[in-house]
């Protein structure tokens, strides 16, 4: 049984923004071992990996509840349970005709991540991919962004994976009861709280004023300086042919770089391992931007690099995000420059606390009536801010396994805006650090180009440094 609660300001923000153009699920495409997954017959083994995950589901409530929108239009939605609750509409097989190739899984998995989530239900799904190559089988995770952000969403992979590659021992899932939907009056009265709670927001910000003056005073001289860093011409990003409007189709591809290669040429350039993905972003829309006639010396490209705030550990799904905003020196041809350009922009950046900007602007959303968020953040459509987002998720340090058969590879995907025809998301794993290449077909065609001049950048960046490939 688990009470409702409301959607944060952020949670709301990502349904509001949401079109049959722009679906805001992030996903994962994961490979597996297919031989324990499999039955004697070659068949998926559908029915025990949904008890699987059903026996599990009490250790993330929030899978079982879907958004109810707010009885007042103004006020917040909530996470209720969903009592029609069924889990083969979360975890569903499909089955690929012969012996599927890479390519095929690609354009499978950009098909279905084309295709929104249904808002009546629990807003994730898990499709299992029957049939690769080498006895392998994918599994597409779609879990929508006002359920978590891209930390939290790992913890889905506790209702599936295991550290052991020993089969798990699972009965028949504990019987679950949903709760009650709260009556038109409790939930007529819980509404009319949310929207109170706009005057107590302000009041309780003057009373810690009052109670700490110091505190608050050296908390506001800190937020203002990282607000400064947004309020200047840079802020805006460069006029690009990435920035369109985009279509409902997606398209996916892997980028596999060696995560020791990284790590190496981190070490020896005195930078972090995400400013070398960063630079390594760069060398791919240097590439692309060389195929499309549009590359100058001076060429720079903004990208929005989201940044989890407070603890990881215990979140639970949520969202907890904020963002820096990072020039990319797209037109520097040398790769090793252009690392040490964005090592000292990330550095300045962490310096001013630039995080924390993002996290008041959001603050100050709490609780703004729904129509005014919705044509907020409806500005994303048409955003100037940054030309494609780049994350970085944590990845699991060791070995992952499904009913005893091993994760082999994973590559996350981060969904795309109304503006934006390309983003790139990044995790490490057994010696990676993949790439999930997400974009438009039709605004962007010439992706292969980007994934080419990835790879080529983290060969020159590993010669520049010595490091053996």
């Amino acid at each position: 049984m688990t009470a409702p609660h409301a959607l944060s300001p952020l949670d709301a923000a990502f349904l509001h923004v949401e079109s049959e153009r722009t679906p805001m699920h992030m996903a994962s495409v994961a490979i597996f071992e297919g031989g324990p997954l499999q039955d004697a017959t070659g068949e998926l083994r559908i029915g025990d990996i949904r008890r699987l995950i059903e026996s599990r589901l009490d250790l993330v409530p929030k899978l079982r509840q879907r958004a109810q929108p707010g009885l007042f239009d103004q006020a917040p939605p909530v996470w209720l349970d969903d009592p029609a609750f069924d889990i083969s509409e979360h975890v569903r097989v499909h089955n690929l005709p012969g012996r599927g190739t890479e390519r095929d899984l690609l354009c499978l998995s950009g098909e279905i991540l084309a295709e929104p989530l249904d808002r009546d239900r629990p807003l994730w799904e898990l499709i299992f991919i029957n049939g690769l190559s080498g006895q392998r089988v994918a599994a597409i995770e779609k879990l929508h962004h006002s359920m978590a952000d891209g930390i939290a969403a790992a913890e889905l992979a506790t209702v599936l994976l295991d550290l052991s590659p020993d089969p798990p021992e699972f009965g028949e899932p504990a019987r679950w009861s949903p709760s009650s939907a709260p009556s038109f009056s409790h939930g007529a009265v819980r509404d009319l709280l949310r929207l109170g709670e706009l005057g107590i927001q302000a009041a309780s910000w003057g009373g810690r004023a009052l109670v700490h003056p110091l505190r608050q005073a050296r908390e506001s001289i800190r937020v203002a300086r990282a607000v400064a860093t947004l309020v200047r011409p840079r802020t805006l990003a460069p006029r690009s042919s990435l920035n369109t409007e985009i279509g409902p189709k997606r398209s996916v591809d892997f980028v596999r770089l060696g995560l020791e290669q990284v790590r190496d040429v981190a070490h020896s350039n005195g930078a972090t391992m995400n400013d070398v993905l960063l630079t390594i972003v760069a060398g791919g829309l240097h590439r692309l931007l060389e195929v499309r006639g549009e590359l100058t010396a001076t060429s720079q490209l903004q990208a929005l690099v989201p940044v989890g705030l407070g603890e990881s550990e215990g979140r639970g799904l949520a969202n907890k995000v904020s963002a820096y905003f990072v020039r990319l020196p797209v037109g520097d041809a040398d790769p090793r420059s252009g690392l040490h350009t964005i090592s000292e922009r990330m550095g300045w950046n962490k310096e001013q606390h630039q995080e924390l900007a993002a996290g008041t602007f959001l603050q100050l959303l709490d609780p703004v009536p729904q129509q005014v968020l919705a044509k907020v953040v409806g500005l994303v459509q048409h955003q100037p801010f940054f030309n494609l987002i780049v994350t970085n998720v944590p990845g699991p340090p060791v070995p992952l396994y499904a009913l005893g058969a091993k994760l082999l590879e994973i590559f996350p995907i981060v969904p795309l805006a109304g503006n934006q025809s390309l983003g790139v998301a990044a995790m490490s794993y057994e010696g990676q650090l993949n790439l999930g290449v997400f974009a438009d077909p039709d605004a962007c065609p010439d992706v292969d180009a980007f994934c080419q001049g990835a790879r080529s950048t983290l060969r020159v960046l590993v010669g520049k440094a010595g490091v053996a490939s």
